[in-house]
């Protein structure tokens, strides 16, 4: 009996010592934004303010030079889920027509995403989609215990998987098991939607443009191939406008969101893009169209545990294929020694990355570019053998093509380095699903090399 009474008060006094408290966690929060071009955030100078995320971002280490590995989302992100350039997960094709994927390569399951990184160390793993390339058909659900998806739709869905997720993950983290949450918006991915009051403010009256309709549509991609940007070039503009009131409505949207998050405080919360937006620049819109710095030059912002390193900012360049070693390093997890990225975490020690040079790669038929960063020069290499070359720190914007005066010498070796290095060597090689097709429409995908 006096055995189980002293057993009796030593329980008791380690719960009193305890105070009830969870042993300690790190919660993950990954917030994906699709197309979220860099100079549309005021905390990289953009000109129209997002004030929540500007005030975040002073709260964490803001990365001034993020390159996403590819210019538009199937292999940026597939990139930024295995930390792997597009030549080595080699998942870089799909063909979608007014919101219905009809193509596309399946990331192998061979390749370790994100959330299997997270799951092998014992996180509980939630994801969110509002892309209908980042699917589970597609690979993408990868590790993940729930995962909700949805066919290009707006931030408006996201929040209601969101809300129904959110009681069992609060739960979880309360009492102690160690959470990985992703959510990716669609986003201000076109057709960018008026969100008012902010259009208004930054267009007044845009709406009474005779091309008004168009250009919160997809008729505003047709009037570019006609050249009617090229007569009317306010129009560029105007879907600017439209674009930044989009950034807008996220910000708003964000606010209400991450002060939201189970355990924040404690948290690692990162915000990134798998791409940016062109404007006009070298004439294009949209992405998907080259390696240049509107389409490739990402936010990443990560906020740690209680703020440490708040206000932070790394001028070296990084990629997103550096994001998943970042964060396996913060919380001890193990990834795949395939992983082409490297943790960040030397530089938020003041430390260098030396002589590192970053790749991008695009594979599309009307676009296959190669390009590397050696900072402060990026090249880029095409597929007709023409070659750029540009200062980025002196030309940020890539206004000036350096390649006619550059030392033969060293663009030679820059040359040979991009060839090397970013030749296809594809350990898990993907698979091509499609929905059915006419014959047709097979032959035009087999003609663009969508098919074999």
């Amino acid at each position: 009996m006096r055995r189980w009474f002293l057993l009796l008060l030593v329980l008791l006094l380690l719960v009193g010592c305890s105070k009830f408290k969870p042993p300690p966690v790190t919660p993950v929060y990954l917030i994906v934004i699709d197309t979220l071009r860099t100079d549309s955030l005021g905390v990289y100078g953009g000109k129209r303010p997002t004030p929540f995320l500007d005030e975040f971002a002073k709260q964490a280490v803001v990365f001034d030079n993020c390159l996403s590995t590819s210019s538009w989302t199937v292999p940026s992100v597939a990139s930024l889920f295995t930390g792997m350039y597009p030549f080595h997960h080699g998942t870089v094709k799909a063909v979608q027509d007014q919101g219905k994927v009809l193509s596309q390569q399946e990331l192998s399951a061979g390749n370790q995403t994100m959330a299997e990184v997270f799951k092998d160390a014992g996180y509980r793993t939630y994801g969110v989609s509002a892309n209908g390339h980042i699917v589970k058909r597609y690979g993408f659900a990868q590790g993940f215990d729930e995962y909700d998806e949805y066919n290009f739709l707006a931030k408006e869905v996201v929040a209601g998987s969101w809300a129904g997720m959110l009681p069992r993950v609060t739960g979880e983290v309360r009492f102690g098991q160690p959470t990985f949450v992703m959510l990716f918006y669609f986003d201000p991915h076109h057709p960018y939607i008026p969100q008012d009051p902010y259009i208004d403010q930054y267009y007044p009256g845009w709406e009474k443009h005779e091309r008004a309709d168009e250009m919160y549509s997809i008729g505003f991609t047709e009037m570019h191939k006609k050249g009617e940007f090229d007569k009317e070039p306010e129009l560029y503009n105007i879907i600017r406008a439209l674009y930044d009131s989009e950034v807008a409505g996220m910000d708003v949207h964000l606010a209400q969101v991450i002060p939201q998050l189970p355990r924040v405080d404690d948290a690692i919360v990162v915000i990134v893009s798998d791409h940016g937006e062109s404007f006009g620049e070298q004439g294009k819109i949209l992405h998907g169209n080259n390696l240049h710095q509107q389409e490739t030059h990402v936010p990443l912002i990560i906020k740690l545990p209680h703020n440490r390193l708040a206000g932070t900012r790394i001028a070296a360049p990084v990629s997103l294929v550096d994001v998943l070693p970042t964060l396996a390093a913060l919380v001890k997890a193990k990834t795949s020694p395939r992983v082409d990225g490297v943790s960040l975490l030397p530089l938020l020690a003041g430390r260098e990355l030396k002589d590192r040079p970053i790749f991008l790669h695009l594979d599309m038929p009307w676009a296959q570019h190669r390009g590397m960063v050696r900072w402060p020069h990026k090249i880029i290499v095409r597929a007709d053998q023409s070659n750029s070359v540009f200062d980025l720190s002196a030309d940020p914007l890539e206004e000036r093509d350096l390649a006619g005066s550059q030392d033969a010498q060293q663009l030679d070796t820059w040359l040979k380095e991009i060839a090397e290095k970013t030749e296809n060597d594809v350990h898990f090689p993907p698979r091509v699903l499609t929905d059915e097709m006419t014959t047709d429409m097979r032959d035009k995908l087999r003609g663009l090399g969508y098919l074999n």
